[in-house]
């Protein structure tokens, strides 16, 4: 009996050369693996000067590149006009056995060639500034004096027109008034792209485009967490208005990055991607134009933490949150309660606590819960007690400020509410030894100013998501509920 033969599976490998433009760099890149390989998988291998795209040999299918290019068109206005183009790029690529080269080598001469479209990367348009990408984010600014344009230099062959309009289209599209930003996810060194990039793609925000990008950028990483695909920062480019303004280069997101790697993709840590949905769920139902102002500069607050978590930026969403909770009271504010959500359990202001540094100490869930009810006492004048411990310039007036607070709401509930409250009260005084013993730990923690503000802010935030703060019904909690 003979023996069936072993299938050998042919296999293709493209080289798509570097030009150091980020933005520019990562469409082809991303659209190489999907116009080659389509749903199969493309191993994507970084040699340096290129990279090298391997994987199974498939048959392109016409139907799914149009399929694909239609998202870009939407984004694109130019890319919409250049539909022509395409099409006839599409077949003089199936007609040339040199398109191995992707995308091309300098040895390839290609005698076609079309016009770039300035949504691939601003730095087409006017050419890169000449600058280190590693030591300056920004590759490309049109703003003052615009760099001259070297002549025909970024006239595209078919082959680059087609995977620049592919991978453009898997972009995430930003809009904020006149603004458009376009971002794409920047791969490690070495990685697997098993099927579509498959992630939200669509953005707006009223806070500014920066916030805007912070979604989109933050969204991806979310949508892309059960795919394991290791992203090391963002390659955008953006547009201002008709042409007056453009720029591009990264995001400078590593921290954001590795944090999601590590935690939510490593460690399959549900804290932290619940933490990060939180995140993403408050810059979301604050992204309408008729937001408050004071919500809209709480998420631009939030956008600068997630992109750069600092003790200042904590603090001040901090301090944000708890004026809105307390004008919320008196006024309709539109977005209060998507400020509300905002960090609104122990374990998500924790994870915001380690981003900052895992070496803080935590904070007593006992003590936050006994100030919060006290405060719940004082409807009219609990800001101005919350302020003062806001003010508190070292651990040992805060706490004594803390002390003052729950003593005085355990005399004034056991006057309105008498022996049942009493009750509920002793079960804080049992504890008063063993917390007093917790934290003179804590106090020898925290004498470096910033390592006390940031434990005062994460405080703080603990006792705002447990204090029940009475206010006026607004549409949105109404439609809501």
């Amino acid at each position: 009996m003979m023996l069936a033969k072993r299938i050998a599976l042919k296999k293709d490998i493209f080289y798509v050369y570097k030009t150091g433009l980020p933005f520019f760099d990562s469409a082809r890149l991303i659209g190489v693996a999907h116009l080659f390989f389509g749903t199969a998988s493309a191993e994507i291998e970084d040699k340096g000067v290129y990279w090298e795209v391997r994987g199974v040999k498939v048959a392109r299918d016409l139907r799914q590149v149009n399929w694909i290019l239609e998202e870009g068109k939407a984004k694109s206005y130019d890319l919409k006009q250049k539909w022509r183009q395409l099409r006839k790029a599409l077949e003089e690529m199936n007609k040339n056995i040199t398109f191995k080269f992707c995308v091309q080598s300098p040895d390839i001469k290609l005698p076609k060639k079309y016009p770039a479209l300035k949504e691939f990367d601003a730095s087409l348009q006017y050419g890169p500034r000449g600058i280190d990408p590693m030591k300056d984010p920004v590759v490309i600014s049109s703003q003052g004096t615009k760099p001259k344009r070297p002549g025909k230099q970024y006239l595209l062959p078919a082959n680059e027109l087609i995977v620049s309009s592919i991978g453009f289209s898997f972009s995430a599209y930003v809009r904020s008034g006149d603004q458009r930003t376009y971002i794409l996810p920047i791969f490690d060194k070495h990685i697997v792209l098993s099927g579509f990039l498959t992630y939200q793609r669509n953005f707006r925000h009223s806070a500014s485009g920066f916030v805007g990008e912070i979604l989109a950028c933050l969204s991806i990483l979310l949508d892309l967490t059960i795919q394991k695909i290791p992203v090391l920062d963002f390659a955008y480019t953006r547009i201002f208005g008709r042409n007056i303004f453009s720029s591009s280069g990264y995001l400078g997101l590593e921290k954001l990055c590795s944090y999601w790697w590590q935690k939510a993709v490593q460690e399959n840590n549900q804290d932290s991607i619940n933490f990060l949905e939180n995140i993403r769920q408050f810059l979301q139902n604050t992204s309408g134009i008729n937001i408050n102002e004071q919500v809209q500069a709480l998420a631009r607050w939030v956008a600068d933490f997630v992109a750069n978590p600092n003790v200042d930026t904590l603090a001040k969403i901090e301090h944000l949150k708890a004026r809105i909770l307390s004008a919320s009271q008196t006024q309709n504010i539109q977005g209060s309660y998507a400020v509300r959500r905002l960090l609104n359990k122990y374990k998500l202001i924790k994870e915001a606590k380690n981003m900052i540094s895992e070496n803080l100490p935590d904070v007593p869930f006992e003590v936050t819960q006994a100030l919060a009810y006290a405060l719940n006492f004082d409807e009219k004048g609990w800001m101005n007690q919350f302020t003062r411990l806001e003010n508190a310039p070292n651990f040992s007036q805060f706490i004594r400020e803390v002390e003052r607070i729950i003593s005085r709401g355990y005399y004034r509930a056991q006057q309105e509410k008498g022996k049942q409250t009493q009750e509920v009260f002793k079960v804080f005084s049992d504890r008063d030894k063993e917390l007093a013993k917790r934290l003179l730990e804590i106090e020898s923690k925290l004498r470096d100013d910033k390592n006390f503000r940031a434990w005062k802010s994460i405080f703080l935030l603990n006792v705002l998501s447990q204090a029940h703060i009475t206010s006026e019904e607004s549409s949105e909690e109404a439609q809501t509920t």
